[in-house]
């Protein structure tokens, strides 16, 4: 607990003991003077405390009466909107910054004005560590959003089995319901966008496949639309590389295949900073474009950015954070908030070309 602010570690004293029943729904809360004579810390430090837990919804002020211990019975299983994310994910900056946003965005829009508390919670993979564990026990249970779920999957063992409302969002997730984007389908549009413009050379600079499942479904569907046209699927053409700037990614890798030699006249970017930083390295080995070589990027979160204009295929991450909030909304109004089978709902990316 040493690393926890001090107002956290009185709060989550405090509710821990409301939860064990030390004090009975409405009846009155120790006095301000009380809690500081216990827990010898400032008064502004116990203020934020207490109002923390206004906030939550374990007290209630009255004017000229003083605070009461709430009810929570009545704390409606709808009212914790809970998103939770890996440390990994959540420190990424660039396309994958622009797809967390959209994400949480499509929530926010689908619970409207009068939404119920969310919160966004980083979680350590394959653990439920401290943090996340004083949460799920502080409050109850309503609807848990899990962003690409397999990196903890004990963390969706654990919200199913106190009752939370589960759904994995960008990622299929057999063991619960699930909201995610066919990937394989965005491979598959930007290979024959590029197949339908006459290019017959394509590569894909794509991101390292055990990264992310969508880097594999995404290769899977520039093969598909590659043995359609009945063009050779080169291996050589097909590259993974990350860097903390994705840009420098597709720049690096483009760079490698023109240094090597490489014939080429199409790339499918599997992002648009990846495909961004290749057009800036075929620009600086003298390439024309769309003479010489011709871009689609998969994302359409920066393409707009891009000069010269890039086509690119869009993923609808907003729709992601919207579909999980209406369909979780339906599965709570039947049979306590479960269904006989976990839903997979697939969204399907759309081309724009530019």
């Amino acid at each position: 607990m040493t690393d926890v602010p001090k107002y956290e570690q009185v709060k989550r004293s405090l509710v821990k003991e409301i939860q064990t029943g030390r004090w009975s729904p409405g009846s009155p809360f120790p006095s301000e003077s009380q809690l500081l004579q216990r827990y010898k810390v400032s008064r502004p430090t116990l203020i934020r405390s207490l109002q923390e837990m206004v906030r939550d919804g374990y007290l209630y002020r009255e004017q000229g009466r003083g605070t009461f211990v709430a009810d929570l019975s009545k704390k409606a299983r709808s009212e914790t909107v809970a998103v939770f994310m890996s440390n990994d994910i959540a420190e990424l900056s660039g396309d994958a910054r622009e797809v967390q946003l959209k994400m949480i965005n499509g929530i926010q829009s689908a619970l409207g004005q009068s939404r119920p508390t969310m919160t966004v919670r980083q979680s350590k993979p394959n653990q439920i560590d401290q943090d996340t564990k004083w949460f799920l026990d502080q409050t109850p249970p309503g609807m848990a959003l899990v962003i690409e779920p397999s990196f903890n999957p004990a963390l969706i063992r654990e919200l199913q089995d106190r009752g939370w409302n589960t759904w994995a969002l960008n990622e299929p997730c057999p063991g619960c319901h699930s909201v995610y984007i066919d990937q394989d389908a965005a491979g598959y549009l930007a290979t024959r966008y590029l197949i339908e413009k006459g290019c017959q050379r394509i590569a894909m600079l794509n991101g390292p496949l055990d990264m992310y499942w969508g880097f594999e479904a995404r290769q899977q569907g520039y093969h598909r639309a590659l043995k359609e046209a009945g063009l050779k699927i080169d291996p050589s053409l097909a590259h993974q590389g990350s860097h903390p700037i994705d840009s420098e990614a597709g720049r690096a890798m483009l760079r490698e295949l023109l240094d090597a030699g490489a014939k080429l006249d199409g790339v499918v970017g599997a992002s648009d900073a990846k495909a961004m930083g290749a057009i800036a390295a075929a620009q600086e080995s003298g390439l024309s474009i769309p003479g010489d070589i011709r871009f689609v990027s998969i994302d359409n979160t920066l393409a707009e950015r891009s000069d010269p204009p890039l086509t690119a295929v869009a993923l609808p991450f907003g729709q992601l954070g919207e579909q999980a909030v209406i369909q979780a909304g339906q599965v709570q109004k039947q049979d306590g908030g479960t269904v006989a089978m976990n839903m997979q709902i697939c969204l399907q990316p759309t081309l724009i070309e530019r």
